[in-house]
């Protein structure tokens, strides 16, 4: 039980992130990127975790990077547990406050 209301609000907590944007999407800058120990991405001081369903889309030379702006997509899978769906570089005017 304790499992999964630590669970529940994790989920609750990873879904607020999305709740205020434009088609369910966050934008904030990269404080920190995954590592081969930590695979967690700090995004606008929100914690995500990207797998192998997530699509990762940079262009026009844009890389990712400590400090850039993107936008982060999620969407819940079949078993109902919060993923990241798309990260995507945005232009820097999208994460100003």
């Amino acid at each position: 039980m304790k499992k999964f209301l630590l669970a529940l609000a994790a989920l609750s907590f990873s879904l607020s992130a999305f709740a205020a944007g434009d088609d369910d999407a966050f934008y904030g800058k990269i404080e920190k990127m995954p590592s081969a120990q930590n695979p967690t991405w700090v995004i606008g001081g929100k914690t995500f975790k990207a797998d192998a369903r997530t699509k990762v889309e940079s262009h026009g030379g844009h890389k990712f990077d400590v400090g850039a702006c993107v936008k982060v997509e999620g969407d819940i899978d079949h078993r109902g547990e919060f993923y990241v769906s798309e990260m995507e570089i945005k232009n820097e005017s999208r994460c100003q406050k």
